[in-house]
């Protein structure tokens, strides 16, 4: 494999299947080669070390221009199977627990979700897929 080489369908670890660069028009670059580990740009700008291992197939993904879809339309979005979103403030109380009330009024002093639990004050961000990666890729060179 050469250096700069396009890429895409990219396993994190061998022999678990594809999961990086898989969407219309997507690409990795490789950049580095060291030893049984090589390092790869992905289109979102991250660097990411993986096993040689790993197996992908070299070119870009087709239909690079899906981003400049224009939908246009409501009925459109609708034909492709997606669903309008409406504000809990907007529905009845039956129907949420932001609802009901007289006017526009703001919801109650606790965010709740629609099955009432509460959605604010727990962890906002998850673990990188990049720490992951490192945690899996160091078990398999370990084996």
């Amino acid at each position: 494999m050469n250096l700069f080489t396009i890429i895409n369908n990219i396993e994190i670890y061998p022999n678990s299947g594809f999961n990086l660069s898989r969407s219309a028009g997507s690409k990795a670059i490789l950049t580095k080669r060291e030893g049984n580990k090589v390092n790869l740009k992905l289109k979102s700008g991250w660097n990411i070390i993986l096993s040689n291992k790993c197996l992908c197939v070299f070119s870009r993904v087709s239909n690079i221009n899906h981003q400049l879809n224009n939908i246009k339309k409501a009925g459109k979005n609708w034909a492709l199977g997606k669903k309008p979103v409406v504000r809990g403030v907007a529905m009845n109380p039956c129907d949420h627990p932001h609802g009901g009330g007289e006017g526009k009024k703001s919801p109650p002093s606790a965010q709740r979700s629609p099955w009432g639990w509460l959605t604010k004050g727990g962890t906002s961000s998850k673990k990188k897929l990049k720490d992951k990666i490192k945690k899996k890729l160091y078990k398999t060179i370990k084996k």
